[in-house]
């Protein structure tokens, strides 16, 4: 008897230590201050503009993300569409997350993730309302203003459909000319 009620002690116990033991650390996000002429060499886009859209990320993530659409009205580096989108972590500031609310303008700092090339942001790159800026936009300079018109062919706007179908006009075409010239050698 006296077996069994020490296997069952040390069974509980060794159940309650897996709800004590953490497992692995979590760090509550820091972030390493720097001035705005250091994020502009250190990012892969800044611009200033509006956001128009929020999306939502993916509940089935452990990295949730939002996409937040802008309407660029300037811009430093990087840019390539009048409307470009950024991610950033949903995952609160803890863990470097922020937000941003539609309808606000903001300078956005962002950098190009290598495994998808997206881009991405986060608390850490320090990203600000305009009306707040106003010593970042000094230190930046007068950047590129931006409109529509600036962009033939911006990101995204190309269809996947457009783009087969210009390839096979083209391959059509050069069949077309090659019949001729082979027809015409023939007579």
């Amino acid at each position: 008897m006296r077996n069994v009620v020490a296997v069952v002690l040390i069974l509980m116990l060794c159940a309650a230590s897996l709800f004590v033991w953490t497992g692995e650390r979590a760090y509550a996000c820091s972030c390493v201050n720097s001035t705005a002429k250091q994020r502009l060499k250190t990012h892969s886009a800044v611009f200033a503009g509006k956001v128009v859209d929020i999306g939502g990320g993916s509940i089935f993530s452990s990295q949730q993300y939002k996409a937040y659409t802008l309407d660029v009205d300037t811009a430093w580096k990087g840019v390539d569409a009048k409307q470009m989108t950024i991610l950033i972590s949903d995952m609160g500031e803890a863990a470097c997350g922020t937000t941003l609310e539609k309808d606000q303008m903001y300078l956005i700092f962002a950098y190009k993730d290598e495994k998808d090339g997206k881009l991405r942001s986060s608390l850490c790159s320090f990203n600000t309302r305009l009306e707040h800026a106003e010593e970042a936009a000094e230190i930046l300079g007068k950047g590129t203003p931006v409109s529509s018109g600036d962009f033939r062919f911006s990101s995204g706007s190309q269809s996947p459909w457009m783009i087969v179908f210009y390839a096979g006009g083209t391959v059509v075409l050069l069949g077309l000319a090659g019949g001729w010239l082979w027809r015409r050698k023939r007579r």
